[in-house]
């Protein structure tokens, strides 16, 4: 990556991002729903969806499908009136969704969704360590909703390779990924997928976790994995949420630095990849912390979204 700078100053919270297929880019936004972020200091605000929008997708109606962290809804955004409907809110088979964190489209217009722990206190959970959260999929005429994997260790961001034989995932804990074999409208048993991207110590875990991560030293160490995007020659993109950092994981399971940015100075919190332009090669990183999204140039083109082939 090169010629990072920011768009979109203004947007609050932009965890992440999605870029049109004719080139708009827009990002979740906790002082609306999402935000379009039309130059850098230009930013169009659209609906009004409380809590706080986390991981956002375009489904086949142009419509933004919003995973509603802390607040615990899976929400429909029209883009035109910004009007905003539940998909589906508070529990499914018995979980709470107050976690929910991301939601994809595939091609056949179901979603595919995370909830990062079923427990209310989600710091005892970083803390701790503790493998409860699940990933649930929804039908495409939105009428059913079913579990599809459990006990998964604090899923983030996931992603679908070219031909959507695997559903991808982040786990932000272990600083890691796994993927599932698709099989219909289920999963098959979870696979590591690349090396561990952080090095969090098994003695790391516990009531004194949240003291060491407080240590900024300790939290680069950790790595505290985040968002992932499939570039076109089948590396999959991650960021470190806590060390500023985005690795690629290659297609022979190796992991490569593609940008670090120790002091935060310019790369701050990174949460989230997304491509377009012309030659799919414009890159936006999605971040907690900034009030903007870096846009810059990337070496490789990024994989076409469904929405956007």
């Amino acid at each position: 990556m090169k010629d990072l700078r920011p768009v979109g100053r203004g947007v609050n919270r932009p965890e992440h991002v999605v870029v049109t297929g004719d080139g708009r880019v827009y990002a979740s936004d906790m002082g609306s729903a999402v935000a379009e972020l039309i130059d850098e200091h230009t930013v169009r605000h659209i609906g009004q969806a409380g809590g706080e929008p986390n991981g956002i997708a375009l489904d086949r109606d142009g419509h933004f499908l919003i995973a509603n962290w802390g607040l615990g809804v899976l929400q429909d955004l029209d883009p035109v009136t910004g009007a905003i409907t539940a998909v589906l809110s508070e529990q499914l088979d018995g979980r709470p969704l107050r976690w929910l964190n991301f939601v994809l489209v595939d091609s056949v217009g179901a979603l595919w969704c995370s909830v990062s722990t079923t427990s209310d206190d989600l710091m005892h959970t970083i803390a701790c360590g503790t493998a409860d959260g699940f990933l649930f999929r929804v039908a495409p005429d939105r009428q059913s909703a079913h579990v599809v994997a459990e006990t998964v260790s604090f899923p983030n961001c996931m992603a679908l390779d070219r031909d959507e034989n695997y559903l991808y995932v982040v786990r932000t804990l272990t600083a890691d990924v796994v993927r599932f074999p698709i099989e219909g409208e289920t999963l098959g048993p979870e696979e590591q997928y690349g090396p561990p991207l952080g090095d969090r110590h098994p003695d790391e875990y516990g009531p004194d976790a949240g003291r060491l991560m407080a240590d900024p030293e300790v939290g680069k160490r950790w790595g505290m994995a985040d968002g992932c995007a499939f570039d076109a020659e089948g590396n999959l993109w991650v960021t470190l949420v806590l060390a500023n950092k985005i690795v690629a994981i290659s297609p022979d399971g190796r992991a490569t630095t593609v940008i670090e940015d120790p002091d935060g100075a310019l790369l701050n919190g990174p949460t989230s990849i997304a491509w377009g332009g012309q030659d799919m090669r414009d890159i936006y990183i999605g971040s907690i912390t900034t009030p903007y999204v870096l846009k810059g140039r990337s070496s490789v083109p990024g994989l076409p979204l469904i929405h956007q082939r």
